[in-house]
């Protein structure tokens, strides 16, 4: 009991990814338990979230193991990797899949009563919320001391415009694929900014939350 426990935080103190979908799964569960779903339906999200969580521990312990047994690149350990990480990645589609059959339904209604009242606002306050999200951004960088406007620093201005074009588009479409589609060209992008070293986590997610909250207190202020 006590080495498992240990594993898992060990896990938690040293993989990104782990930590990032042990959230995310923690935030799935709060909401469903919010939106009062069925029992089964909870099962299936629980489930999912667990399926995903047990992927990436197992990916993560076959890469120490094969990082113990060579230190030098083998063709046949990037194979191991590779398929070891198509598990995670596998695992994580089937539980957006899942996640999006259960819970949409239930905020469905909402979506489109919001929707139907976003239709209606002018185009300038798309823009405002754009310009707002840059020059907030560019400030944060210069209050920090890090980076420059237009690159490094926090928050990641990368991650800003493109959390800010997932909600407007969430707000504006009917179709919850293409926000969907949005959120994943969103995410690419901000995980690109980290895996170059331009930025951290901390300053993509600052980023994330700065585009998304500019844009829903915007539209927020002109409906009421």
């Amino acid at each position: 009991m006590n080495n498992a426990l240990e594993g898992i935080i060990y896990a938690l103190k040293t993989e990104r990814n782990i930590r990032i979908h042990f959230i995310a799964g923690l935030l799935i569960i709060g909401l469903s338990l919010f939106l009062g779903i069925s029992k089964t339906e909870l099962v299936m999200i629980i489930l999912a979230v667990t399926l995903v969580i047990v992927a990436e521990l197992l990916n993560t312990a076959l890469e120490k193991a094969l990082d113990l047994i060579t230190t030098t690149f083998h063709p046949l350990v990037k194979i191991a990797k590779d398929i070891s990480a198509g598990a995670v990645f596998v695992a994580t589609i089937s539980a957006i899949i899942i996640g999006f059959l259960v819970i949409f339904k239930s905020i469905k209604p909402h979506i489109f009563s919001i929707i139907s009242a976003v239709k209606g606002t002018p185009e300038y306050v798309t823009l405002v919320s754009f310009i707002l999200v840059i020059v907030l951004s560019i400030l944060g960088k210069v209050l920090n001391k890090r980076g420059t406007p237009l690159h490094g620093g926090m928050p990641s201005g990368h991650a800003a415009v493109s959390f800010a074009v997932f909600a407007v588009v969430t707000l504006m479409t009917e179709n919850p694929l293409v926000s969907v589609l949005v959120f994943v060209l969103a995410l690419i992008i901000s995980d690109s900014r980290i895996r170059q070293g331009i930025h951290t986590w901390r300053e993509v997610l600052a980023g994330a939350l700065l585009g998304m909250g500019i844009v829903s207190l915007n539209y927020w202020i002109f409906l009421t």
